[in-house]
């Protein structure tokens, strides 16, 4: 149970840095904004989901594994997948649609909607890498 459990939370570090070094960057330079704001909103949710999915599973397996520390900071992991698919990304977009529009103060609260997705991104990765310690030497 541990290991699979190391083995899906390794594959969410996987998926998350291939997005955010490889997808992000290749989808805004191939196209235009438009292009990428609509990809974006196509996957970037969905992604927070099945992110917050296989974190879910994998704290079930840490613990059924025996496995405690791992499990709950993979439910932190999970809560920060959830928080940033389901109350951030939806913030930042009609932040960012109010600021084209060209409602100025929009542009405070697309400010502080970044910044919270860079925090719930770094919280992502630390519980994410915890997980990984605990359940490799827990």
């Amino acid at each position: 149970m541990t290991t699979f459990a190391l083995f899906l939370t390794a594959a969410i570090i996987g998926a998350m840095s291939f997005f955010a070094f490889f997808v992000a960057p290749a989808a805004g330079r191939a196209g235009s904004s438009q292009t990428v704001l609509l990809l974006s909103r196509a996957v970037f949710p969905r992604a927070f989901d099945l992110f917050a999915l296989l974190s879910a599973l994998a704290a079930l397996f840490s613990v059924l594994g025996g496995q405690a520390a791992g499990g709950s900071v993979l439910i932190i992991a999970t809560c920060a997948f959830l928080w940033a698919g389901w109350r951030i990304t939806p913030n930042l977009e009609q932040a960012r649609d109010a600021a084209r529009a060209g409602d100025q103060s929009a542009l405070v609260e697309f400010r502080k909607a970044r910044g919270q997705a860079v925090r719930a991104n770094a919280l992502q990765y630390v519980a994410l890498f915890a997980a990984c310690g605990f359940l490799s030497f827990g």
